[in-house]
């Protein structure tokens, strides 16, 4: 696959967004896994505790908890937002509504998934459109939805084998940049969220001034003037060598309201970073030197 394939739809940009083993309560007894569940193996009978949700509509953040915990007991995962072991791993989870275009608006929840420890084991966000007054009254089929599609991203998240640790394999060094171009505090904002994330994948994250950097990652941001209260926004992240030689790209580019990030762009950032994370993973890894995880 090219360098230049490695590309990011743009919906994240206006999909914005923007929480062992004692034994379940009476009540959740039907929450263990069944007796030879893949899960059992994976993760030594994990218990999931949704903690309450943030952000609104608050009528659809309220049902997402429980709705969330049926969808993760249907794929043999013990869930529930009620109940919590001292060895649970802990899913926390945040919700958006993006700006309605007609009768119809887009929600996103961003979920952090972390093991008893208190380490995270990955962020994932999640985007669905349905009528506007659907969120706002929490719906069952809106919020069952949401719930269905966060359940599967949330399994492959406790399938997927722990992270080696960059003890073991040594540490690539980034520097990532401020974007420039963005509005409001889009250039600072881009390079927080994305190092937050970036921090996760046992990456070391350093600052130009020190002396040995492998990669460098920076981002460039476009936005056309308005066109009938909406304008066109442009991200293009771009991964390169130290000594300046570029990787590739990572595009992601949408309509958005007009104004809407003239200001603080708050979780909005974040959500963009996410959408991005894997396509500039790619990246990273094939521009990693030969000598990196083998020091």
């Amino acid at each position: 696959m090219s360098a230049r394939a490695a590309r990011r739809p743009a919906g994240a940009i206006i999909s914005v967004l923007l929480a062992a083993c004692q034994p379940l309560p009476h009540p959740f007894a039907n929450d263990v896994p069944k007796p030879g569940s893949p899960m059992l193996a994976l993760r030594d009978t994990a218990t999931i505790a949704i903690a309450p949700l943030a952000g609104g509509p608050r009528a659809t953040a309220e049902k997402l908890g429980p709705a969330i915990a049926e969808a993760l007991q249907k794929r043999d995962i013990a869930a529930s937002d009620r109940a919590m072991g001292i060895a649970s791993y802990q899913l926390d989870g945040r919700l958006q509504a993006m700006p309605r275009f007609g009768d119809k608006a887009a929600i996103v929840v961003l979920w952090d998934l972390r093991d008893p420890s208190g380490k995270s084991l990955g962020v994932r966000a999640e985007r669905i459109e349905a009528a506007a007054e659907d969120w706002q009254q929490g719906k069952d089929d809106a919020v069952a939805r949401l719930a269905a599609v966060s359940a599967d991203q949330i399994a492959a998240m406790l399938q997927d084998k722990a992270p080696v640790e960059a003890a073991e394999q040594g540490k690539l060094r980034l520097s990532i940049r401020h974007a420039e171009g963005a509005p409001g505090d889009g250039g600072t904002a881009l390079a927080s969220a994305i190092t937050t994330l970036l921090k996760r994948q046992d990456l070391a994250i350093v600052s130009d001034s020190q002396d040995k950097i492998d990669l460098v990652l920076d981002a460039t941001v476009t936005v056309d003037k308005p066109i009938a209260g909406k304008q066109h926004v442009k991200i293009v992240w771009h991964v390169r060598h130290g000594d300046g030689g570029e990787i590739g790209t990572v595009a992601q580019e949408n309509d958005v309201p007009e104004g809407l990030l003239d200001g603080s762009w708050g979780d909005v950032a974040f959500t963009i970073a996410v959408a991005a994370q894997d396509g500039i993973m790619q990246l990273i890894a094939r521009g990693a030197p030969q000598s990196a995880g083998n020091s």
